[in-house]
């Protein structure tokens, strides 16, 4: 390798600290693979329309809010933004482990190789597997562009972080979408174009006289306005009406065969792959692996803080971000907050809640992980931690299985408080499934695949095809 990858401390300081940074990254890497799951399971499970109306899709509407409230509060957005910040600092770590092994380029050859191995999963992921939002394919692209920032320091990676966090988040509240600019430029090309000759075609027209029409002395000017009451009843009924025609529409899409769910998911994961990897992953997941590399130099997955540092990280993280979410969500939906509402200015804000939130667990992680009970509480999460992408990927299988129509088929028929115990229910399924395989000292399925296929896969049966 052309440069060494600069080491975080000496070899006895990363000695000491380094089963408490494996088992903090491992519990946060769990928690982010199940928690990932509150959320994607109302798009495996509910149409799209629905899931912000949790007072109308179903009779249990107390319940319903409540589950939509812990999802948009604590859930949407931050576990990918907790999965993008761990990223960051593994990468970092499977780096020094690289440089710490001779072989020169080979060292970055195997990094890169593990990068290009999670693009294909993400394709098949997304295209085969039926998931459009996978983050693998972003995680594998994006991660090519970390090694280049591997040498710098914790601050000047946080610097990065930081402007990128910064462009995203005003972004996200101007509503800025370099694709509708791009749309719009195009249209209005092409107007102009077309306007020339329909001109010309209007001036050949002989234009038509209108009609006189009399004035009346017995009918009045101004005439009465509609009721605007009647007027706002109409317009919600329409609106409700063009809702339940869009649900209806997605519900015969996921209800259909294997290849008739596959040909229509296709193109919104060609777009997540393509338009929105530009316009929106890569600043929004890029900001969260800065910002992980940056939290991993200086020192905050290794337990060197202070008790007091993550106590004020956990407790402020965790406070301000969930606070900002109430005021972003809950005080639309519970009565007697408007006045508390941000308005306009909610979008601003949607970055700054679930980085507040994921730093908020990394403290609280780095709490636990000093105790005995604390790594008690944590281990569930460690043992998931091991095997994230059998887990991630599993959970598209199980929901593929349970909501589509080549399955048990019941896209669109639960409530949100339904959906959201049925991906509890899986989590612990997926738990005792960790904890077992554990045991037998193992790499899970898909991390073992991913290994081979690093290593010694395709060489290995190119090295075959030559001794025969």
């Amino acid at each position: 390798m052309d440069q060494s990858i600069r080491r975080t401390s000496a070899g006895s300081l990363a000695n000491a600290n380094g089963s408490s940074r494996l088992v903090v990254l491992d519990a946060l890497r769990g928690l982010a693979a199940l928690g990932i799951l509150w959320r994607n399971i109302f798009v495996f499970g509910l149409p799209a329309v629905a899931f912000s109306l949790p007072e109308e899709w179903g009779e249990s509407v107390v319940s319903n809010v409540a589950s939509w409230l812990f999802v948009v509060i604590f859930v949407d957005g931050t576990m990918r933004g907790l999965f993008s910040l761990i990223f960051g600092a593994t990468a970092i770590l499977l780096m020094e482990r690289h440089a710490r092994n001779p072989g020169g380029l080979a060292a970055a050859d195997l990094y890169f190789r593990r990068l290009m191995w999670l693009i294909v999963f993400g394709i098949i992921h997304g295209y085969l597997l039926l998931w459009p939002h996978d983050v693998l394919y972003v995680y594998g692209l994006l991660g090519m562009f970390l090694f280049v920032f591997r040498n710098l320091s914790g601050r000047k990676l946080l610097a990065i972080g930081l402007v990128i966090f910064a462009i995203s988040s005003f972004k996200d509240g101007t509503g800025l979408s370099l694709d509708q600019i791009s749309s719009d430029a195009f249209e209005a090309a092409q107007s102009e174009l077309v306007q020339p000759d329909a001109e010309a075609d209007l001036q050949q027209q002989e234009p038509a006289q209108p009609p006189l029409v009399q004035p009346q002395d017995n009918v009045q000017q101004d005439a009465p306005q509609q009721d605007a009451g009647q007027q706002e009843s109409e317009d919600e009924a329409a609106m409700f009406e063009e809702l339940e025609r869009m649900a209806l529409a997605e519900m015969d899409e996921r209800l259909a065969g294997y290849t008739e769910v596959l040909r229509n998911l296709a193109p919104e994961t060609f777009q997540e792959q393509t338009t929105l990897f530009f316009t929106d992953h890569i600043l929004d997941v890029g900001a969260m692996m800065f910002f992980g590399m940056a939290l991993y130099r200086l020192g905050a997955f290794s337990g060197r803080w202070s008790t007091g540092q993550y106590a004020v990280m956990a407790v402020g993280g965790l406070g301000c971000g969930i606070f900002i979410g109430f005021l972003v969500h809950g005080t639309n939906a519970i009565p007697g907050f408007e006045s508390w509402s941000l308005g306009s200015w909610d979008a601003y804000f949607y970055n700054l809640r679930r980085l507040l939130i994921g730093l908020g667990l990394i403290g609280l992680a780095n709490l636990l992980a000093r105790g005995g009970a604390g790594r008690i509480l944590l281990a569930p999460f460690v043992a998931v931690g091991k095997i994230p992408l059998t887990i991630y990927v599993g959970q598209t299988i199980i929901c593929g299985i349970v909501f589509y129509g080549f399955g048990f088929g019941l896209f669109g028929s639960m409530e949100h408080h339904q959906l959201l115990m049925a991906a509890f229910a899986i989590n612990i399924a997926q738990i005792l499934f960790a904890l077992a395989w554990q045991r037998t000292g193992r790499q899970g399925p898909l991390e073992w695949l991913l290994r081979w296929l690093v290593q010694q896969g395709p060489q290995a049966l190119m090295d075959g095809d030559r001794k025969a």
